[in-house]
């Protein structure tokens, strides 16, 4: 199955010539081109949620705002309407995950996660996790990791699915989050960043302006737990006519069942 992360940049008014009307094109265009089976988006807007709609007849939209304010992000998975969405659910990473808005103090904006439950095209059963954590303190993102990771012991206790989860973490590879999350320190579940298959990844951005340039953060992820295999990964650096779709490069992965 392929698989990707894509943070498409919230629609700012000081992008000007990058906001999202100049750029939802080239995103149509990645998403054909790529033609993933399971894709993550975070920063979508009500109105860019309503244009991936529009001209993704072929797939289903599924998730929640994380407010009623009119900019409020969306963490959206887009599955293609050949596969099965088995039950979804956006939850709050806070002491009230069902409650709309919610926040601790510490925290710059309401954070969330998407989660479905899939059966793909061939039969495979698996539970697939969006988020965006916090972007200002590590305090937050490391609250938000383990609010997150309960949800999924939670789902896992219960689906023993294979798991995926994708996102921007805001957190460079070696930092506490990150670490603490794929040793399981909150949940007793190893996972493994899919650019693990090629290391090298790490010392490319996945967050790099509007210009390409190769100098920036790496901070977008995809994580399978032990019961998927790696086949391939890359960052998609794609852009048309020196026009790139986000601040962010897609994160690309090819991930199977391991034969058991």
């Amino acid at each position: 199955m392929l698989v990707m992360s894509f943070n498409l940049r919230s629609d700012f008014i000081l992008d000007i010539n990058n906001r999202w009307i100049n750029r939802k094109d080239i995103v149509k265009e990645i998403l054909f081109k790529y033609n993933c089976d399971i894709i993550g988006v975070q920063e979508l807007t009500n109105k860019m949620h309503k244009d991936l709609i529009e001209f993704t007849k072929d797939f289903n939209v599924i998730g929640k705002a994380r407010s009623k304010k009119l900019f409020a992000e969306r963490n959206d998975l887009i599955i293609p309407k050949k596969h099965s969405i088995e039950d979804h659910k956006t939850i709050w990473l806070s002491e009230t995950p069902n409650k709309v808005g919610s926040q601790p103090w510490f925290s710059l904006y309401p954070r969330i996660c998407t989660t479905a439950k899939l059966k793909l095209e061939d039969n495979t059963n698996i539970r697939v996790y969006n988020t965006h954590l916090d972007c200002l303190l590590p305090q937050a993102r490391d609250y938000g990791i383990k609010k997150l990771s309960k949800f999924i012991e939670s789902n896992y206790k219960e689906d023993k699915l294979p798991i995926i989860v994708m996102g921007d973490f805001n957190a460079s590879p070696k930092s506490k989050v990150v670490k603490n999350f794929v040793n399981g320190k909150y949940f007793n579940k190893t996972f493994f960043a899919v650019q693990e298959k090629n290391t090298e990844l790490y010392n490319k951005p996945t967050r790099a302006g509007f210009k390409g340039k190769e100098n920036g953060y790496h901070i977008d992820y995809i994580f399978v737990s032990e019961e998927l295999e790696i086949v391939d990964v890359d960052i998609i650096t794609d852009s048309v006519n020196g026009k790139y779709p986000s601040d962010h490069f897609p994160l690309l992965a090819d991930i199977r069942l391991k034969k058991s």
